[in-house]
């Protein structure tokens, strides 16, 4: 009998599919207990190196240097009794010497004697980092690692600024000139606009500092003077700097006396210095000409202006202060007398506050413009109108349009000019020298213009589009009736619904005097579905369970209410006094937890074998007073299938023995690798304390006491094992690039990275 070759391939495709199926092992049932209850043996009596520990901590206590001498002695002893029969060291030596180092007077003393123990082989890990961070707190060796950082900064810019345009014209040789002379130029900017006194050379100088403030006496003082007095000065010339480029801008957007303020400041550094003074004078000039401005506003004129209509001028003050008066009538016979007199301009400003009181805001702002247009030497009211016309929480409907038109233009030079559509970055140089030196990018740029045309309509809103719908907003509070609200309230809800805002939507929608009900009902589901989406996002249950109220309140009927009511219901059922979870990976790097020092597990429910009822990946759980929650592979032994869980109940010295270990081991890790990090969580440490006290039964039932803090290993915190650093300070990078066709490769020196306290010296 034959089988046709479609039949065979099909038959075979058949098999290659079924085969990850029948090769997957079920899952064994789980054990009576996931725990082993041994009985401990009661601890070995103390043996001889014992009594000595004892005796080097008596004579440590007491400061006898002769008896922790001896006691030394005896322990070294002891180590090499052991040593010659092949038997296990104590491991109390290197603690010892620690310990009798410790008691030393000199700080420099005992950090001499640290390094020397840092040479032995048999430290344990922990002893071992606290002593490398002691060592490397020495504030002369802080300062030589960040000058040193300093250097290779400045020499990887350099090497970099060579390096990568060299390299990535190997197929391109044609351009490299032209990269070349690209990146030296920009070196030189880098080099001209660079502080006097970079980050790391300024941690340096506080460094030396905190050596002479803590060794008065050294011997390196003469030498670290001389250093500190050099810094000191540069530093100086850093701050003055720093407060004349402010002070330059501030007097550029005349903001006279913010230009003053750093002025006073910069003299302040730099005495006497003579850009500094120059910047003073003439912002204390501008400051004097503003004063005088303000007094001559407050004084008062010397002509009557009121001398030829008192009538029709007081007709117009009665009108405006009684209620129920005719401003407008008032004010246009006192503006028929004289048309050109000395109150029409008042008389204008009148009539048009009563346009606006009376709904013809657009009749009153026209009339307010046209005002603000005017001299403000020769109208009294220019300089009010102007106020008035200016505000942006008073002429809302004027900002937002004056915004919308910003944020369409800032998208049209998006298009043309990419990132530059902002203008040219601020890097420090004088006059039009900052747009010779980006006009090469700036011409790269232009080039993108068709793809950035293609994106336009998928691409994101602009930093201006939400200025703009700020005070969309604000138009919309202050005249929701007005004649441009319709208008405004059109432009607002595109943007929301542009970028996904659905509740703001549906928000606007509601407010339309006839909303089409479709789009309305629409609108709803997506707004509740939001709403769901941000109450799942938050961590506390007790926010959790208020916003799933909320949410049935809001939106009655909608899918996402029917949701939100059944995970509120499931939430309470499942919710327990604690959920503290122990992944297995993080048992799986950490065998003390999962040890007889910790939770006692069975060694076969981590053996990778699911037919031993495996552990699963979510792990074990701290339930809260004694309970514990144990999940194991489904019946399928498929890990991504949800686990059959097993609750047990700890006895109290267990529990305690487990908190202790999980905290102990956390902490250790995170001494030893800085990278691995113990998140601060106050309900977990209350529970945590209390176990140890044999409290936990003392059930805390508020929301906010429940912790949901996960211990997780490192491949699941970064999907792989993170791989070390390497110890050369460059990387081997490769270019390539699909517009231009060309390929290269270069090195590149790697930037030292920054300490945690950099921020402080910014």
């Amino acid at each position: 009998m034959t089988v046709s070759r479609a039949s065979g391939l099909a038959l075979a495709s058949l098999l290659l599919a079924a085969g990850p199926i029948a090769c997957r092992s079920p899952a064994g049932a789980p054990p009576p207990s996931a725990f082993l209850t041994q009985v401990r043996p009661p601890a070995p009596p103390p043996d001889v190196a014992d009594g000595t520990a004892v005796e080097i901590a008596r004579a440590a206590l007491v400061s006898s240097h002769e008896g922790t001498d001896r006691a030394l002695t005896r322990m070294r002893s002891i180590e090499k009794v052991l040593s010659a029969v092949d038997q296990q060291p104590t491991g109390l030596l290197p603690v010892s010497i620690d310990l009798v180092n410790s008691t030393l007077d000199d700080r420099r003393a005992y950090r001499r004697e640290a390094r020397s123990l840092l040479d032995r082989s048999d430290l344990d890990p922990g002893l071992r980092a606290r002593l490398e961070l002691f060592r490397d707190d020495d504030p002369l060796e802080l300062a030589n690692d960040r000058i040193r950082d300093a250097r290779l900064l400045e020499f990887g810019r350099a090497f970099n600024a060579l390096a990568e345009p060299i390299g990535r014209s190997i197929m391109t040789q044609q351009l490299a000139p032209y990269r070349l002379g690209r990146s030296l130029v920009n070196y030189a900017v880098q080099i001209y606009t660079q502080d006097v006194l970079s980050l790391q050379r300024r941690q340096a100088l506080q460094h030396w500092k905190n050596f002479l403030a803590r060794n008065p006496d050294a011997p390196e003082v003469e030498e670290i003077e001389a250093k500190v007095k050099a810094g000191n000065a540069r530093y100086l010339q850093l701050q003055r700097n720093r407060a004349l480029k402010v002070a330059r801008k501030a007097l550029e957007s005349d903001r006279v006396r913010l230009a003053l303020v750093y002025a006073d400041r910069a003299l302040r550094y730099v005495p006497e210095d003579r850009q500094a003074s120059e910047l003073r004078d003439v912002a204390a000039e501008r400051l004097l000409e503003v004063r005088q401005k303000q007094r001559r506003s407050l004084e008062a004129a010397a002509t009557d202006p009121v001398a030829g209509q008192p009538v029709a001028a007081r007709a117009l003050a009665v009108a405006l202060l009684v209620p129920g008066g005719d401003p407008a009538g008032a004010a246009r016979r006192l503006r028929e007398l004289d048309p050109e007199g000395p109150l029409s301009d008042e008389a204008r400003f009148a009539e048009a506050l009563a346009l606006g009181e009376t709904g013809e805001s657009d009749a009153m702002w026209s009339l307010l413009e046209t005002l603000a247009e005017a001299d403000p030497e020769r109208s009294n009211m220019a300089r009010h109108a102007a106020a008035l016309v200016n505000a942006a929480s008073i002429h809302t409907y004027r900002a937002f349009d004056e915004a919308r038109r910003r944020d369409r233009w800032n998208r049209v030079k998006w298009v043309l000019l990419g990132p530059f559509f902002q203008g040219i970055p601020d890097r420090g140089l004088p006059g039009r020298l900052e747009w010779i030196v980006d006009a090469p990018s700036v011409v790269e740029n232009i080039a993108g213009t068709p793809m950035r045309l293609i994106n336009v309509p998928w691409a994101r809103s602009l930093p201006s589009a939400r200025v703009a719908a700020a005070l969309a907003r604000r138009h919309l509070e202050r005249e929701p009736d007005g004649p441009h609200s319709a208008e405004v309230s059109q432009w607002l809800e595109a943007y929301e619904r542009k970028r996904g805002n659905w509740i703001a939507a549906l928000e606007l929608v509601e407010g339309r005097p006839d909303p089409d009900l479709r789009e309305l009902a629409d609108l709803r589901e997506r707004a509740a579905a939001q709403y769901l989406e941000a109450a799942l996002r938050h961590g506390s249950l007790a926010m959790r369970l208020g916003m799933y109220r909320q949410l049935s309140q809001i939106y009655p009927g909608s899918r996402a209410a029917r949701v939100a009511g059944k995970l509120a219901r499931t939430e309470v059922e499942e919710t327990t006094a604690q959920h503290i979870r122990i992944s297995r990976g993080f048992l799986l790097e950490n065998p003390e937890v999962a040890g007889p020092g910790g939770l006692d597990l069975r060694p076969e429910l981590l053996d990778g074998d699911p037919a031993n009822a495996e552990i699963h990946p979510e792990g074990v759980t701290l339930l809260g007073s004694r309970a514990v929650q144990v999940s194991y592979l489904a019946v399928s032994g498929n890990e991504k299938h949800p686990p059959r869980r097993v609750t047990e109940t700890l006895s109290e010295e267990h529990l305690a023995r487990v908190v202790s270990q999980l905290e102990e081991t956390s902490y250790r890790k995170m001494l030893l690798d800085p990278l691995e990090d113990v998140k601060p969580d106050a309900s977990r440490d209350v529970f945590f304390e209390r176990a140890r006290l044999g409290l936990a039964e003392r059930i805390d039932r508020r929301p906010g006491a429940i912790s949901s803090y996960a211990y997780r290993g490192v491949r699941e915190r970064y999907g792989m094992v993170r791989s070390r650093e390497s110890v050369l300070p460059f990387d081997i990078v490769f270019s390539a690039s699909l517009s231009g066709l060309d390929l290269g490769a270069f090195p590149r020196i790697r930037p030292p990275r920054e300490t945690p306290d950099a921020m402080l010296y910014r």
